[in-house]
């Protein structure tokens, strides 16, 4: 409880918030408990010499006061005791459900929690109604505030410490000073540098605190609220303004619609006014031209590659400057929507045709453009494996190639006689005796974004056209599948009886790369030969059973 009430002192006494003070004798809600605490604590004969009550909310925390009549459920009471010679300071709050609560303070807490700098001396009340207090509150800016009001008696001073800027009270040190006047008894926060002072209860002057906007548009509704805080409370009205703009005498809100021939900068004074003084702020208005709709004047890049960055700039007319956004495109796809920058960097995936719709929006309206963006891709051809080949017998080859648009096909080396279809990618060649031997061929495959070079190896080998063996009468070979083979080879076989079979699988040049054998029984056979480790090309299958043979050729593929 002490260290809750301690906290509300100094809150009352430093907190931002408008939180107003004022000196009471003769209306004490809270005294009955807060002096039986007090006499009983710190002294038999303790007497109230000086009360405030205050307001404040803060983190939901809110105690009210009422300046009509004084009622209030936040108090600091000052006790002095005769017998002692010294005083004692308590808070009292009015708790919810609880009633009025009530707690000593400490000087050092107050000390620690409002700084003040009245030099060394050791006084049992250092900030208040001492004389070192009183003569602190002569100095600087304070003086000035009693050199203004020369009938005014300082009655108590102390020093506060506002650190946060805000509407009400700028940061800086304060004296919280209580002065009798000719016309009226004010409590007043004064300002240590300036004399300015703040929250005077009884009546100050208006102080307009608030920032104005400072742009406008043709057309468009201008507002501005002017803030001034003052007691009483200040009424509005303009001392300087364009043509149509308004204020409202009681809310101080500016209004004003800029027509044409208005653009440009614009003076404006304000005036707050009450019975205590006045206040002025003068400011400049920058009125720019009327909004118009925007409408989309660049032309925009319709072609692209994979894998190389896109990239279209978006302009457009428009009050004010439009911002853009995009309503469709393709994945990745990006649109800035200040610069109307858009980056893409389309994949391979992505070649073909791709719908954009990028929308211009300002206040006046928006405006679309819908495109397609058509991707290409530079050809890749798909690799060839080396071709084992029989001399006097034709070859064909057809090239595989991933490209957008088509391309168009070039041999950049190969055997005389070698052709490739330009517009199909068909190899074609009839080598010769001549021809045995190994061959490098190198193909080009162009289109408008790009080209590839591709090569592989042609072997010509006599060994190549094997003429089969008469097929068996006893058994046949039905299939080989699959075709072209990959990881094994399948044989069906069919025999009218029932034996071991050897199995041999041959290259192009006669070496045996398989030898096995496999049992073979009446009936249809299905064998299966492992081909993980031959190589790609050609291969002759070799089959002895029953005293007869046959030879077949198949191609692997990886």
């Amino acid at each position: 409880m002490y260290r809750f009430l301690s906290m509300l002192l100094f809150l009352a006494l430093t907190t931002s918030a408008p939180a107003q003070l004022l000196e009471q004798i003769t209306v004490k809600e809270a005294l009955p408990s807060v002096q039986t605490r007090a006499q009983a604590e710190f002294a038999q004969d303790a007497v109230v010499t000086h009360a405030m009550f205050y307001a404040l909310e803060y983190q939901g925390i809110r105690l009210d006061m009422d300046l009509s009549n004084g009622k209030a459920t936040g108090w600091v009471y000052r006790f002095h005791s005769p017998g002692l010679g010294s005083a004692a300071w308590y808070v009292g709050v009015k708790l919810p459900l609880v009633g009025y609560q009530s707690v000593k303070l400490a000087l050092d807490t107050l000390t620690s929690n409002i700084p003040v700098a009245l030099g060394s001396t050791a006084l049992d009340e250092p900030w208040v109604d001492s004389p070192q207090a009183l003569q602190g509150s002569k100095d600087g800016g304070a003086d000035t505030f009693l050199q203004q009001h020369g009938d005014a008696k300082v009655l108590m001073a102390l020093a506060m410490n506002n650190p946060v800027q805000n509407s009400y009270i700028p940061a800086g040190k304060y004296w919280l000073m209580r002065y009798g006047a000719s016309t009226d008894t004010l409590n007043c926060l004064v300002d240590a540098t300036t004399g300015t002072a703040f929250l005077c209860l009884g009546g100050n002057a208006p102080q307009i605190t608030s920032l104005p906007r400072t742009t406008a548009r043709v057309n468009e509704l201008y507002t501005y609220r002017v803030v001034a805080w003052g007691t009483p409370a200040p009424t509005y009205s303009l001392t300087q303004a364009p043509s149509g703009m308004t204020i409202d005498a009681v809310s101080g809100e500016v209004s004003w619609t800029p027509v044409a021939g208005q653009e440009g900068n614009q003076n404006v004074e304000v005036l707050a006014v009450n019975t205590s003084g006045s206040d002025t702020q003068a400011f400049t208005i920058v009125v720019q031209g009327a909004a118009t709709e925007p409408n989309i004047t660049s032309t925009p890049v319709t072609t692209a590659t994979a894998t190389k960055p896109y990239s279209y700039q978006l302009r457009s007319s428009g009050t004010p400057p439009p911002s853009y956004s995009l309503l469709e495109g393709p994945t990745g796809m990006l649109l800035e929507p200040g610069r109307g920058t858009v980056a893409w960097t389309p994949t391979r995936a992505q070649a073909g045709p791709n719908a954009v719709r990028i929308r211009a929006s300002n206040a006046a309206g928006n405006d679309e453009q819908a495109f397609t963006i058509d991707v290409s891709t530079i050809p890749i051809i798909a690799a060839i494996a080396r071709q084992r080949i029989a001399p006097n017998k034709p070859f064909t080859l057809d090239v595989q190639v991933d490209a957008r648009p088509t391309p168009t096909f070039a041999l950049d080396a190969g055997p005389s006689g070698l052709t490739i279809d330009a517009t199909t990618g068909r190899i074609s060649w009839t080598p010769t005796d001549v021809n045995i031997g190994t061959h490098v061929v190198l193909l080009r495959a162009t289109n408008a974004v790009g080209m590839h070079q591709q090569s592989f190896e042609i072997d010509v080998d006599a060994t190549v056209a094997v003429t089969p063996l008469p097929e068996p009468s006893s058994w046949r070979i039905r299939a080989l599948h699959p075709t072209p083979a990959r990881e094994q080879l399948r044989v069906d076989i069919d025999s009218r009886a029932a034996g071991i079979a050897e199995l041999r699988i041959l290259d192009l040049l006669g070496r045996v790369e398989y030898h096995g054998s496999q049992r073979i029984s009446a009936g249809g056979n299905a064998l299966t030969l492992p081909l993980s480790t031959l190589s790609e090309g050609m291969h002759l299958l070799l089959v002895n059973f029953n005293a007869a043979s046959t030879l077949q050729r198949f191609v692997i593929v990886r």
